[in-house]
């Protein structure tokens, strides 16, 4: 039954193909746009850098310093401190990449690293304050307000999906032999550009899928079901919302003034950006050879609600007019 409903998936894809195909290659030609001015920019500097990292055992040093405190608050091996430190600099899907690679290098188990991809998928200041704190709110203190509840929530999602038990000290004989200089740096050019075009790649099909469903008028029909729910929390417009949980980027400029208060934009955007939409999801499954999907997606949707829930509190703190100014 399964097998049925796949095929009959894909036939109906491959006629909406067809008949919206104009429509389709505008898609894809303004997300090609996007990876080369905003995503691989982004990304592969750090995922070079990331895998650099653990090839040459820097992991290791920086969990060798933040050993006890790591993994008595999170129950994960001390390597995975440099990994949630790359993931609040790198951005999603970095984190996760990294952990897979410390799984990949013999430094963790496949267990261990797919609890280290839940909690370690997470955005960093370059998108947080540039994208939405000056693209969105036009507010570089909005942008930083939401950098430090992106933080703080993701810390809280590594206390409540921690593992049960306390994983082992690692020991020095564990750690592998480090390579040469020349390629060393050589696989992890060539292996952080592949995840660049695996990560592009999923950006494009899901800029497809999106044009897909506005050509059909599914997106129309969900939004208009959806706009009581929305109403409910301070947005007159639920665009944003909807498109964020598919693809972020184009959901976060939907984002605009008209579509609700400053909290309740606020708020939204804080949990789009610890959910990552459904693409995210996808290019963390692709960098990480699937190693973490079902961990990843639990990871974050409960990084999401906290990061909403913080967010909300926090409003109730600092004054919004602080975060409408520059």
């Amino acid at each position: 039954m399964r097998h049925r409903l796949y095929r009959a998936g894909c036939l109906i894809f491959l006629l909406l193909l067809c008949q919206h195909a104009s429509a389709c290659a505008a898609a894809v030609s303004a997300a090609l746009q996007l990876c080369l001015t905003s995503v691989i920019p982004a990304l592969f500097p750090f995922f070079a850098a990331s895998t650099l990292a653990v090839s040459c055992g820097m992991a290791q040093t920086i969990g060798a310093l933040c050993a006890v405190p790591f993994r008595t608050l999170f129950h994960l091996p001390a390597c995975g401190a440099a990994v949630l430190f790359v993931s609040f600099l790198g951005g999603y899907p970095a984190g996760a990449r990294m952990a897979a690679q410390l799984y990949r290098n013999g430094q963790c188990t496949r267990e261990q690293a797919a609890d280290l991809a839940a909690v370690c998928n997470n955005t960093g200041p370059a998108f947080l304050i540039g994208m939405c704190g000056n693209g969105v709110f036009h507010s570089l203190y909005a942008g930083i307000f939401l950098y430090c509840v992106h933080i703080i929530s993701a810390v809280l999602t590594a206390l409540v999906l921690r593992p049960k038990d306390m994983p082992a000290p690692a020991k020095p004989d564990d750690f592998p032999q480090t390579l040469r200089a020349a390629p060393l740096f050589v696989q992890a050019v060539l292996s952080a550009g592949c995840a660049s075009l695996h990560v592009s790649a999923f950006v494009l099909v899901f800029s497809v899928i999106l044009s897909l469903a506005r050509q059909t008028g599914l997106f129309s029909l969900v939004l208009s079901v959806s706009a009581p729910l929305c109403s409910a929390f301070g947005l007159s417009d639920g665009t944003g919302v909807l498109i964020g949980l598919l693809e972020l980027t184009q959901g976060l400029a939907h984002l605009t003034p008209h579509a609700g208060t400053l909290a309740a934009r606020l708020t939204t955007v804080s949990f789009l950006c610890a959910f990552g939409g459904v693409s995210v999801l996808f290019q963390t499954a692709a960098v990480t050879d699937g190693l973490a999907f079902r961990a990843c997606l639990r990871g974050k949707l409960v990084h999401a609600l906290l990061a909403a829930l913080v967010c909300a509190a926090a409003l109730h703190v600092v004054p919004t007019s602080w975060l409408e100014s520059l």
